[in-house]
């Protein structure tokens, strides 16, 4: 979508080097399908999160097209548990179901980077109650991932 979006499309219109490019992209792909040798043949593989925003013209020649969905309550919950227990402090306190309830519209890499934030949470929480003489502790006294950890960075 940032390469092949509609053309001549938004405010002001579209560069004329953005125009130029994506018809020589929409050329070079008419000739790909040319090629009658299966060693000269070229497979294309296009992902995109804003599919409605792509090219007419390069829709049609993508001539199979998969919508994958956002993850369901399940698949959330499962993403959860495996990133979140990865970590080996983690709470028992954590409900995956819970989290799982809250994103409902989060992708994989949503939730990913949620976790990541949450993990973050008990380091955030450890430095702003340390003294410089227990730094030396940090592992000891950090604490698992909780489900406040999660909670917070929902928010």
């Amino acid at each position: 979508d940032s390469i092949m979006g509609h053309r001549g499309g938004g405010p002001g219109g579209e560069h004329e080097a953005s125009r130029r490019m994506k018809t020589e992209l929409l050329i070079q792909m008419d000739g790909l399908s040319q090629a009658h040798d299966e060693d000269q043949r070229i497979f294309i593989l296009a992902a995109s999160n804003l599919p409605w925003e792509l090219d007419i013209a390069l829709l049609r020649r993508l001539e199979k097209r998969v919508y994958v969905e956002l993850p369901g309550l399940q698949a959330r919950k499962l993403t959860f548990r495996k990133i979140l227990q990865t970590n080996k402090t983690i709470s028992e306190d954590i409900d995956f179901e819970t989290l799982a309830k809250k994103t409902e519209s989060y992708s994989c890499s949503d939730i990913t980077l949620l976790c990541k934030e949450a993990a973050m949470h008990p380091l955030r929480r450890f430095m702003k109650n340390a003294e410089a003489n227990r730094l030396s502790k940090v592992k000891a006294e950090l604490g698992p991932i909780n489900m406040e950890d999660c909670e917070l960075a929902l928010s």
